[in-house]
């Protein structure tokens, strides 16, 4: 069937704006009726092929009434008020096509993976399967139930747990006490039902008030709180500690294993508030890049970061969110110099550094080699038996794969931006089942403890590091260089011409220290060629008139 022209009497509220924008976006024609739009509801109910009634609760009835008569027989119309049998038997009065539904979420949520009810009656037809079609292929989870189970679910869902919140938020307001002095005594599990009640109270007073009063069914779920409450407090009232252990008991037992898996995933949630609070505790405004800084891959406390302070311990640094950002920084003259690994000696060159060398406006000034020790990191309250989970960097998770077969073998290995990503996730979320690899230095700065030491697979484990300044390199730069870096590629294609290169440093008895080729991205098939070689400059003459671009990378 074709797209049918949906309108929404009250599209222009926070659901009926989320849905609006939502049927928008998949190329659907959505007319919108609302207090101060030009079109009336009416106007909409003769035109559109489904009308959706997204109104208040206590205005549902009568604006269903209002525009029932004047819908045509081929049309569908539903609504989204939280309860459906007072909605449906209204709109059974019109002579089309009538269903009921139900957002199970607030205006805040994408409705993809989201649930929606669906309430059909004797008069759903190809309307009702269309939109239950439309919103299943679009990711949202549809339940299928008549009003009268829905309402009586919802008495439950809804009535019965948002009356509880509410109540138990009156009753710590009766109590006077500051919510902040509450919850500076509080446990987080407390804290987290206080945090809960005083959401629903962010929201509207008028929706949760019709919720409570509309569902004709909330009345014998509120009672039955009511009689559970009135039981509890007289076992309290009577220290009865075998009555409150049999009640507790018996609740428990209804739940089941739900109790176990509300009790991991709560911690859960409970450690992610947590954690966030402490990076916020810890989070500091970035600062912008100086003319006199040094930019290199972040966050502080990286490998890069000790190899900085190898080469300028007084400078300003700023660090980048990856190896390009140190490019363009240097490019638009925003710091004076930068610095980027290069090479490891394990796992081989780093392709970012590479490309950018050959394509930016940059040169290589300085090279410097720096030992690579990881090291097992730990809370200092931690030990073995705790760790669970190990993380850090790609690169150092690889270079300590041995290590963590042979002590970790079940360990779950989770790689992060960075050693000081992963060693700020530590600290954050202070869980003694994480640990860290990771530098000494970054477990001497906070204070962590280092279960093991020098982890690595190989004791040869090095990483050189350039410093790259703005501009081309110029032969005067260096006039005692012991290594000149240079990256070309050939016009076209053809067999030998790499050799003819080799051949001029071969006759010329230059020793060539690198040789590495990269794919260019202009065209499949084309190379760039990097080599490092150590002798005279004068050699590129010849080699210029063998390649189509030469670029002297530096002489160092």
């Amino acid at each position: 069937m074709k797209q049918p022209l949906i309108g929404i009497i009250g599209g222009n509220g926070k659901m009926g704006q989320l849905f609006a924008s939502f049927f928008q976006e998949q190329g659907i024609k959505v007319l919108i009726s609302d207090l101060k739009t030009k079109l009336s509801n009416k106007e909409l109910a003769v035109q559109a092929d489904i009308v959706i009634v997204s109104v208040p609760i206590d205005k549902t009835e009568k604006i269903i009434k209002e525009i029932a008569p004047h819908l045509p027989k081929s049309s569908a119309l539903t609504d989204f008020s939280s309860i459906k049998e007072m909605p449906i038997k209204a709109m059974l009065k019109a002579k089309c096509e009538v269903f009921g539904m139900h957002p199970m979420f607030g205006e805040s949520n994408p409705i993809p993976g989201q649930t929606i009810i669906f309430c059909p009656t004797n008069r759903s037809g190809h309307y009702y399967k269309w939109l239950k079609n439309f919103f299943t292929t679009k990711g949202a989870k549809i339940e299928e139930m008549t009003a009268s189970r829905h309402d009586k679910l919802m008495a439950q869902a809804q009535g019965q747990i948002h009356f509880a919140e509410i109540a138990f938020a009156n009753a710590l307001r009766r109590s006077k006490l500051p919510t902040k002095e509450l919850l500076k005594f509080s446990s987080k599990a407390s804290e987290l039902k206080v945090m809960l009640a005083a959401r629903l109270l962010n929201q509207s007073s008028n929706l949760y008030g019709n919720i409570q009063i509309q569902n004709k069914n909330n009345l014998k779920a509120l009672k039955n709180l009511q009689k559970a409450s009135t039981e509890l407090l007289q076992i309290v009232k009577k220290k009865d500690l075998k009555a409150f252990i049999k009640y507790f008991n018996s609740t428990a037992k209804f739940y089941g294993k739900y109790t176990n898996e509300a009790h991991k995933e709560s911690s859960e949630l409970i450690d992610f508030i947590i954690e966030k609070r402490n990076r916020k505790k810890r989070s500091k405004p970035s600062p912008k890049p100086q003319k006199n800084s040094l930019a290199l891959l972040g966050p502080a406390n990286t490998y890069s970061d000790i190899a900085a302070n190898t080469y300028d311990s007084t400078s300003p640094k700023y660090y980048c969110k990856d190896i390009p950002e140190v490019f363009e920084l240097i490019v638009q003259g925003k710091v004076k110099e930068g610095i980027v690994p290069l090479e490891n000696s394990i796992h081989g060159t780093i392709r970012e550094s590479f490309d950018n060398l050959f394509s930016k406006n940059v040169h290589i000034a300085r090279e410097i080699s720096l030992e690579i020790h990881h090291n097992l990191i730990i809370l200092a309250h931690a030990k073995k038996s705790d760790i669970k989970t190990i993380i850090s960097h790609p690169q150092a998770l690889a270079q300590c794969k041995k290590y963590l077969k042979k002590h970790f073998p079940k360990a779950e290995i989770q790689a992060f931006p960075s050693t000081a990503a992963a060693i700020e996730k530590l600290i954050c979320s202070n869980k003694k089942e994480i640990a860290v690899i990771a530098s000494k230095e970054a477990a001497d700065l906070h204070n962590l403890k280092i279960h093991a030491k020098d982890i690595e697979d190989s004791k040869n484990n090095k990483t050189s590091f350039i410093i790259i300044r703005k501009g081309p390199f110029k032969s005067t730069t260096n006039q005692k260089a012991s290594k000149t870096s240079i990256a070309f590629h050939f016009g076209k294609d053809s067999p030998g011409s790499l050799l003819k290169i080799f051949k001029l440093f071969g006759d010329a008895k230059i020793n060539l220290s690198r040789i590495e080729s990269r794919p260019t991205t202009a065209s499949r098939g084309d190379y760039i060629f990097f080599l490092d070689f150590q002798g005279p400059l004068t050699i590129l003459n010849k080699v210029k008139k063998q390649v189509a671009k030469l670029k002297i990378l530096g002489s160092y």
